[in-house]
């Protein structure tokens, strides 16, 4: 291919192999770009579910017949927290202060057993002790926010039964370790806090980090920039 600028004359003729491999070259590179958008989509919706499923008035926990199907549902349930059964959970505080997650059975009215997140105290406060007027006695009205069940996430430990330190909610080894057996596949989350201020409650993250529209615009920026490189190292002037 030839063209004219000004009045120089320029050809065009790359080779084959380099040809190959840059049509190659770009196709992943646009291909990165699209799934990330594709990616940013789905964030999108699935944070606006989030809200919107958060943002619903709290409805009696008797109401929900699948609740692991209703994640970040608010809910209100009437039970007692048995706090002689803590577990603890290493975590940072919305703040990004070190912590632990106090995780203790809830005896529901219906006389099941939910694994209840009663929120975050700091390092200082996670023996018992150090909260003994931070604790709920009795048969209560709670209000939560419903959780499914975590997962092991890929540089996470496992549970150390042991020493009593959970790194994620795995509902069947707790039962285990509690000798009480809790509802599968889903726990509460406190949506407010415990007794002169401890635990902090509302700890539940609705926002997720969504950096796909960055990571597509690189994509397709590196894309463009490999066009223009092979361009002109394959134009020559014409003598």
């Amino acid at each position: 291919m030839q063209f004219k600028v000004n009045s120089d004359k320029y050809s065009f003729k790359p080779k084959p192999f380099p040809l190959f491999a840059f049509v190659c070259a770009l196709s992943i590179l646009i291909g990165l770009s699209a799934w990330q958008f594709k990616r940013l989509n789905w964030k999108n919706e699935l944070i606006s579910q989030r809200i919107n499923s958060f943002e619903l008035t709290p409805t009696d926990f008797e109401n929900i017949e699948i609740p692991e199907n209703n994640e970040f549902r608010k809910i209100v349930v009437v039970g007692e927290l048995l706090n002689e059964y803590e577990m603890y959970m290493p975590a940072l505080s919305k703040r990004g202060n070190n912590g632990f997650h106090i995780l203790v059975p809830l005896k529901t009215e219906g006389g099941n057993y939910v694994l209840f997140d009663t929120g975050w105290v700091p390092l200082a406060k996670k023996n018992k002790n150090t909260r003994l007027n931070n604790r709920f006695n009795g048969v209560k009205s709670f209000e939560a926010v419903i959780r499914t069940s975590g997962r092991k996430g890929y540089f996470q430990p496992e549970n150390d039964v042991k020493n009593n330190t959970w790194f994620f909610v795995e509902t069947e080894l707790m039962s285990s370790h509690t000798g009480f057996k809790f509802e599968n596949n889903f726990y509460l989350e406190a949506s407010k806090n415990g007794p002169n201020g401890f635990p902090l409650g509302n700890q539940t993250r609705i926002y997720l980090r969504n950096n796909h529209l960055q990571y597509a615009l690189t994509w397709l920026m590196i894309a463009i920039g490999l066009i223009g490189v092979f361009f002109f190292a394959n134009i020559k002037k014409i003598k």
